[in-house]
């Protein structure tokens, strides 16, 4: 399945999906109400501002998950999703993360969207025992001491409370693969890596240029600032950039708003190499923002996120329930959303007693097969599976105008 191009519209739900705040409808067996307790899990995440599509797709993916549970006639307990919109902002973050710290129904939070959003809650997070799965946050010094950050990380954020899961690769798994697929599937020599000096965006960019250096690329490097309007708070400095005589590959670690006013820039500058991105900017959202939609045309885009095949029972259901939920395809970190809960409602279904530290425990030795892979954490909190899905914009032109849709090509390891 392709992601193709839409507009990000309001939500809508049906039937007894969850919404921010409300219950799911408890199920009946025999025309009698099925007497079950209920629990609250939380998204947390980005659903404003100029990148408010990638939390938006995984708001989707939990509230999917949710309504499937609470669908299932041999469930032992009902589940409530609650959604909070930190807007990506590690200054927002603390004080949404205060709010369901402090809420004693919240037994889990799935999230939060962005690393640097994440790393400003887990000092908040963490002494309330409180379970966190994120489907997208990959900054490596969250859960790893990290030398190549600026500066060098030498203990991990969450050290202390070790509260802290992820589903998706981190950047010292999908930085290295995509320096790798430049200089050595790509073959190229001369590489420009630039970020949005956010958390994600400079830990990630920071990878990708150590490994295309070790692969024996000359490799510049750039700080290029987030913009206001894309609404992480930069200094909208995305027209200032140059692209250096003889560079042929140009690699951006950011979200996909920047990156597309970005793409405007040097494509009207007559710059012709390869531009790619990691999984910040794997979105639709890429397509929507560009001014002119064939400057997007083979654009390469990475994730350690997959898109769901419909091959499957499993596969088919998700994709077709997302789209006939939400009236949209399933976008970028939908599918590892639906793990992430579905990893946490199976970890509490084993336990005798359902509390934010039992969660914990469970997590630390769940073995759950789901959609995208079989989520299993080591002991730092991360995933095991480190494949990294290489995807291509692809544009044409026909009598309704030009379109586009995102496919994935390849798949590629550090």
């Amino acid at each position: 399945m392709n992601y193709k191009f839409t507009k990000i519209g309001a939500m809508v739900a049906a039937g007894a999906l969850v919404l921010s705040g409300a219950t799911v409808t408890v199920g009946t067996m025999a025309g009698a109400v099925k007497k079950l307790p209920t629990y609250t899990i939380a998204f947390q995440g980005i659903l404003s501002g100029g990148t408010a599509a990638l939390g938006i797709n995984e708001s989707r993916g939990v509230k999917l998950a949710a309504s499937d549970w609470n669908a299932n006639k041999n469930r032992k307990f009902n589940v409530k999703v609650i959604t909070v919109d930190d807007q990506g902002d590690p200054t927002v973050a603390p004080s949404v993360a205060t709010g369901i710290a402090s809420n004693s129904k919240v037994v889990a939070v799935i999230g939060p969207s962005y690393s640097g959003a994440t790393i400003a809650s887990l000092p908040v997070y963490g002494p309330s025992g409180m379970p966190i799965v994120s489907p997208s946050a990959t900054r490596v010094s969250i859960t790893l001491a990290d030398p190549t950050a600026n500066p060098p990380v030498t203990v991990p954020f969450n050290a202390q409370y070790k509260d802290f899961f992820r589903v998706v690769a981190n950047d010292g798994v999908q930085g290295p693969a995509d320096g790798n697929y430049l200089a050595k599937t790509l073959k190229m020599t001369n590489i420009m890596v630039i970020d949005d000096a956010s958390s994600y965006g400079a830990g990630l960019a920071a990878q990708v240029a150590a490994q295309a250096k070790a692969d024996g690329a000359t490799v510049t490097s750039a700080t290029l600032p987030g913009t206001t309007a894309c609404g992480l708070g930069g200094t909208g400095a995305n027209d200032q950039i140059t692209i250096p005589s003889g560079v042929t590959a140009v690699f951006y670690g950011g979200y996909y708003c920047d990156f597309a006013k970005m793409t405007d820039v040097v494509r009207t500058a007559g710059y012709k190499g390869v531009l790619m991105s990691g999984d910040g900017s794997e979105d639709p959202g890429y397509m929507a923002d560009l001014s002119k939609l064939s400057d997007g045309a083979g654009t390469l885009l990475t994730c350690a996120c997959s898109q769901v095949s419909s091959t499957t029972a499993a596969g088919k259901h998700f994709n077709s329930a997302f789209k006939k939920t939400f009236k949209a395809d399933p976008g970028a970190y939908s599918p590892e959303s639906y793990d992430a809960t579905n990893a946490v409602l199976h970890a509490m279904s084993v336990l005798k007693k359902v509390t934010r530290s039992a969660i914990t425990a469970q997590l630390k030795k769940i073995s759950y097969k789901g959609l995208t892979k079989v989520v299993k954490f080591n002991a730092a909190g991360d995933v095991a599976s480190n494949s990294v899905f290489v995807y291509k914009v692809l544009v044409t032109n026909n009598a309704n105008g030009f379109s586009s849709t995102i496919k994935q090509i390849a798949s590629t390891k550090p």
